[in-house]
């Protein structure tokens, strides 16, 4: 004779789903309408989210300066001497791993704040007042967080950066939707941007991919073109002196043609070194202006499109069916757990455990 444990968990599973399954037909009704009550409140919560868009562009940076050589060359050709390139195989401190870190930066955030873009639907506005319009008839729940913030400039006082409430609000939700990230095998930089809007997700893509090339190039030949600038001015002074200086060799050569005296020839041999010397130094520096030149050349990086940022036609989110599925889930069990309290099946339960042991 077959005898059954009374720690057995099986008739107790038995008995527990016996009385599941007539308490919810009993009460199906009550548990057709919370289920449909839930899953209308999920229609409601899918079509009432705003529609998040997502704009995607690829490039492919320079990973080495590969370039030196040529411009060695190139120099070499043209015959200007004394070339210094040793520098040209340094290692950059940007290196394209650092780049996501440059698209989080509290400047470049401030910068796409002020931005100004274009809606789809045709108005101009800037990205600051399109995440967090300050102005209007309807108010978001950002804008009441936000109530009385202003969006002013930041203020830079002793060097220090300083923002108002609201700009940070728009910097950290700038922050959240904007994403960079570096493929190490291939070498690929991806610039993604979410926005509620697909012409504003694919101009902010646009604007973040322009500033990542902008802020790199202008690293890397940012102390090529400090120098040209200098040097340049160097170059102007020295041209003035060496046109003085022929101007005042000349000007001697006149006043004493037919002159024979110790006294002129000494100063007639002092400006000739003048001008010897005026002359030197322009030369110099107009080589050495070349040479920068091509070293600007040299140090400008190459990023190549990969993929440019397209207009998104169809949204990331809301997931509307993974949605309306999840609030008709849940109104199912909730209406099966208040059918199971109108049947008060608990003492039914316990009587039962009460039994098995």
């Amino acid at each position: 004779m077959t005898t059954v444990s009374r720690y057995d968990p099986i008739p107790f599973r038995n008995r527990f789903v016996g009385t599941l399954l007539p308490a919810i037909w009993h009460n199906r009704w009550r548990v057709g309408l919370v289920t449909l009550a839930f899953m209308l409140s999920g229609v409601a919560v899918a079509l009432l989210l705003p529609e998040e868009f997502v704009s995607e562009a690829r490039i492919i940076p320079e990973m080495t300066n590969g370039s030196g050589s040529v411009v060695k060359r190139l120099a070499s050709v043209a015959g200007i001497g004394g070339l210094d390139f040793s520098d040209a195989d340094d290692v950059d401190a940007v290196r394209p791993d650092l780049y996501p870190n440059i698209l989080q930066s509290t400047p470049f955030l401030l910068y796409l704040i002020n931005q100004r873009i274009k809606r789809q639907t045709g108005q101009a506005t800037t990205v600051g007042e399109f995440l967090l319009p300050d102005t209007g008839v309807g108010w978001s729940w950002r804008q009441w967080l936000s109530s009385g913030r202003q969006l002013n400039r930041s203020a830079n006082q002793n060097g220090l950066l300083q923002l108002t409430p609201r700009q940070r609000d728009i910097a950290d939700d700038i922050s959240g939707r904007l994403n960079t990230r570096l493929d190490t095998r291939s070498g690929i930089i991806t610039i993604s941007a979410r926005m509620p809007d697909p012409l504003v997700a694919a101009t902010v893509t646009q604007r973040a991919m322009t500033y990542l090339t902008r802020y790199v190039t202008e690293y890397r030949t940012g102390k090529a073109r400090h120098d040209l600038r200098f040097c340049e001015q160097q170059l102007q002074t020295a041209r003035q002196r060496y046109r003085d200086a022929q101007y005042a060799l000349f000007m001697h050569n006149d006043r004493h043609k037919n002159v024979v005296l110790q006294t002129a020839t000494i100063e007639k041999h002092r400006l000739d070194t003048e001008l010897v010397l005026a002359q030197s130094v322009y030369n110099q520096l107009a080589q050495q202006r070349e040479q920068i030149k091509l070293r600007v050349q040299e140090r400008t990086p190459i990023f190549k499109t990969l993929e440019p940022p397209t207009i998104p036609h169809q949204r990331v989110s809301p997931k509307r069916t993974i949605l309306v599925v999840l609030f008709t889930a849940v109104g199912l069990t909730i209406g099966s757990l208040m059918a199971l309290l109108n049947q008060q099946p608990w003492d039914v339960l316990w009587q039962t455990f009460l039994k098995n042991n």
